[in-house]
Formats: C-alpha cells, structure tokens, sequence
C-alpha cells in the first residue's frame, strides 16, 4: 500500500505554473531547509499538493483492485498485492511530505500570511489520518524532531488521541481559512487545485472533518470524540464552517498534457486489455440499472459482436469479474466483461483525481442523519449524492429522474442503500476511502475466491508497520504493537478505529 510520490511530476508543474511570475533563481532553493532561503510558500505548497493530492494511480492502483472496482486478467499486471489482498507493509512517506508542509507554513509566517497555516493543518491532517488508517497507532506528537530537538526515535501516540488532534487541527485551520477569506487573501499561482482561493480551501477542511468523523461511526459513544456533537455543530452552521455544495468544489488533482503530467493511463493504453472492470461493482450497476457504466466502460467483446452498431444503452452488453478469482478464471470469462472507457482513460488528461468529492460529503450526511446523529430528511442527500455523482459523468437531467424513480433505486431508508450508492460514486476516485467505507461497514460484500493470499482465507484490514521501523525505533514501534495487538504486527489485526 505504497503512496507513490512523483518528484518530477511536482517539479514539472511548479515550474510550469510559476515560472511566468518568480525568477529562476527561487527554484534553486531547498524548501526543506528554508532557513537557507526565502523560498515563496506558494512554491511549497505546489510540492506539497503534488504529493499528497497527485500521489494517487488512477484505476489500476491498488486501492481499485483492493475495492473490486477493477481487476487484472493477468497475473503479471495484477500481482497479488493488486487484488489478491498482499498486506504487507505500510509506509511513513507522508512524514517527509509534513516536512514541507512545515517549511510552508514557516514561509507563509515569513510573509505574514497565516492563510499557509490553515493549509499547513489540513495538509497535515490528511496525511497522519492516511498513515493512522493503514496502521494504527502512529508517532505524532514526537514527529519530525530530529533535527530540532535530535529525537530520531519517536513515541507513537494512540490511534484515538491521533484523531483527536487532527479534528482539532481541523478546527483551527476552518478558523483561520474564514478570516484570511474575509481579509481576500489568496494562496498564490502555486495552489493548483483551488487556484489560490481560500473559501474552497476551508469547505475541503470542513468536508474532510465529516469524513472523519464518519469514520468514527463505531466510536460514536466515546465522550472524548463527541463526534454526533461535532457534525451537528458543523452542519447546523454553513456560515462558519462551510461545506461543499456542487461537483465544482471538489478536492480534485488536474491532469496536463505536460511531460511528468498526463494522466497515467495515457501511458497504458497498450496494456489496458489486461484490465476488466469488477463484479463487485458490476453487480451493483446492474442491479440498479446504472447509466454511469456506459460513461466509465466499454460493452464487452461479447456483446460488440452480437450487436455492433448498438446504440441504446443495456446494461447487460456489460459486465465483470470476480476480482479476487483465479486469474485462469478471470482470463476465461474475459469477453465477458468489460474494459474501462479507454476513450475517457487512456487520454494525456484523463479525468480530474478526485480525493475529496461533493457526492461522498452528501453520502456522508445521509448516513449521519439515518444513523441518528442529526436531524435531517436522508433521502434528500441521498438523492443529492446520486444526482452529483451523475452529473460529473455528463448524464442528462432526464435520465438521471428515471433513475431515481427505479424501484430499487428509491430510497426506502435503508443504510444498505445509502453505502452502496456510496460506493459507485467512488469510482477511480478518494484514493483508500471506498475500502474504508467497505472495511467500516461491510457494504458492498467483497468477493472472496481462489486469489486470496491471506492464509486465514479473509480480507486484511490493516498493513504492518514499516520494516525499517524495527531497525531505527526499535523499542517504541516494539510499545505500540504491544499495547494495541498483544505483541502481534499482522494484517489481521482489529485496530482501535474499528472495535
């Protein structure tokens, strides 16, 4: 579950972007030493984004093959670690990522700009919340005090204390964001996602805590969290802390057709016959009579042959795999299900990397509220999920009615439907958040077959810690596992998050 980190990717597209305003001699400096400089916090905040937001392969990264949304028909495209759920070890990259997120903020103070520190939080929010949910327990509140304070062995804080600081973290940054929003501040040409505007910036914080807190769903009891407390909070007050309200506010990485910027499945259009799309997610479009496959996939072979000049759509002229099946299998029934939309993918843009979306937060609320935790009509952001997930397909406001006055698609107050639905607006995009929500709740079932590499026969539901982390803090890494698995380091091990 490696985060792949695009260095030239990030250099590419900072240089490309600002070059117009900053002189050459800026990019010579370190941003991870800026007391060596004076780099310009807009310039950091471009690496930063590059590496967390950017940092994510579209379809064929792991996270789709762990989530059946695709799979490979070839063992050599998809090893086991893809979809046949090959634990293995985690990774602490973020924490160099936090670093420059730490050089951003000390030159966003340099200039007087707290606005860098509102981001500085989110960004490191988001990254020791990634590292949590893999792991466990992680350091936190003795990171990166190497060099400050030559502390290169780290205590590693508690899973729940990590949550506690990160929504506070949250908390604060909304806080700042809203007054530099009130003040016009703007981030500067660097910011690529939102282009320098601090307003959006503060709905992603906002929208990044419900998510968050939906993920303390089983912790909702526990009176250090207060998480029914802290939605009610954020959702009975949209002045203060604003959320998004439409696809247009997405936390989204675009694709350029720049070198060391196009969508990396333009790159693979040789290979994407490898690829099928998965039944888990299949069956469930199917089940719903779902549009959204004619926009993300092909018709399979099978059915080009039977029909080729078809132009009405069927859902039946395509299909899936079982993902985590023998590939002898999933090689024989190739025909039969589809590839994704090579015309859509394999392209120098592709789609926008979408890592927080306007569909999940309504998703999210519906959830909330049928949960109990606020008050609110459900059905309402349900539909309001579907419709935005939609719309970001192109689908017509008429199909999209017919749609949502199906059968199987109305919204009879069950929480099944609202997490499925979920799940199919996930597609290729938020990185781990469908498995998550698939590990959480158990929606949609994940299909277990012949692939699977766990020997107890079940899906993993955490990664093991770092094997350098037993040669360089030894003793702390050994307390953690302790403390939380008995002495254990294994994928089967039940994290406190999900007890």
């Amino acid at each position: 579950m490696k985060i792949m980190n695009n260095k030239l990717m990030a250099l590419t597209l900072g240089i490309v972007l600002l070059s117009a305003c900053q002189p050459l001699s800026e990019y010579e400096i370190n941003p991870n030493y800026p007391s060596e400089g004076q780099v310009p916090p807009t310039l950091v905040l471009t690496s930063v984004i590059a590496n967390t937001l950017g940092a994510y392969r579209p379809l064929i990264g792991t996270y789709n093959g762990w989530s059946q949304i695709i799979a490979s028909i070839s063992s050599q495209q998809g090893d086991a670690g893809f979809q046949g759920y090959l634990g293995g070890e985690a990774n602490f990259g973020f924490y160099s990522v936090m670093r420059d997120v730490a050089a951003m903020e000390f030159e966003g103070n340099r200039i007087n700009t707290p606005a860098y520190k509102g981001i500085a939080n989110f960004f490191r929010a988001y990254c020791l919340i990634d590292m949590t949910m893999q792991m466990g327990d992680i350091p936190m509140s003795e990171a990166l005090q190497g060099k400050e304070y030559s502390n290169y062995s780290p205590k590693y804080d508690s899973q729940k204390d990590v949550f506690i600081n990160c929504l506070a973290l949250l908390e604060e940054a909304n806080m700042i964001l809203g007054e530099s929003a009130i003040q016009k501040v703007s981030l500067g040409s660097g910011d690529i996602i939102y282009g320098g505007n601090v307003t959006n910036w503060q709905k992603a914080v906002n929208t990044l805590r419900i998510r968050i807190l939906m993920n303390l769903s089983k912790k909702v009891d526990d009176a250090d969290l207060k998480v029914k407390e802290q939605f009610a909070t954020i959702l009975n007050n949209p002045a203060k802390y604003p959320l998004f309200t439409s696809n247009d506010d997405n936390l989204a990485f675009k694709w350029y057709d720049l070198e060391g910027n196009r969508y990396l499945l333009f790159y693979q259009l040789a290979n994407s016959d490898y690829y099928r799309i998965g039944n888990t997610y299949y069956n469930l479009i199917k089940k719903y009579n779902d549009p959204r496959i004619s926009v993300v996939a092909e018709r399979t072979v099978a059915a080009v042959r039977a029909n080729p000049n078809s132009n009405e759509f069927d859902v039946n002229e395509y299909g899936g795999v079982d993902c985590n099946d023998s590939y002898e299998n999933i090689y024989a029934n190739r025909d039969n299900a589809s590839i994704y939309s090579r015309a859509r993918y394999c392209t120098p843009t592709g789609e926008p990397m979408i890592l927080g979306g306007y569909p999940e937060l309504c998703f999210n609320i519906a959830e909330a509220i049928n949960r109990g935790w606020i008050q609110g009509d459900a059905g309402d952001y349900y539909y309001s999920g579907i419709r935005a997930s939609m719309k970001y397909y192109e689908i017509s406001d008429a199909v999209i009615n017919d749609y949502l006055s199906g059968s199987s698609v109305v919204y009879s107050g069950e929480l099944e439907q609202i997490l499925n639905q979920k799940y199919l607006a996930f597609f290729n995009n938020s990185g781990w958040e469908p498995f998550y929500n698939i590990r959480r709740t158990g929606f949609p079932a994940l299909h277990v077959g012949a692939n699977m590499t766990n020997p107890n026969g079940k899906i993993p539901v955490r990664w093991r810690y770092p094997q350098r982390e037993y040669q360089t803090n030894e003793q702390n890494v050994k307390e953690a596992i302790q403390r939380q698995f008995n002495g254990s380091d294994g994928v089967d091990d039940v994290m406190w998050i999900l007890k």
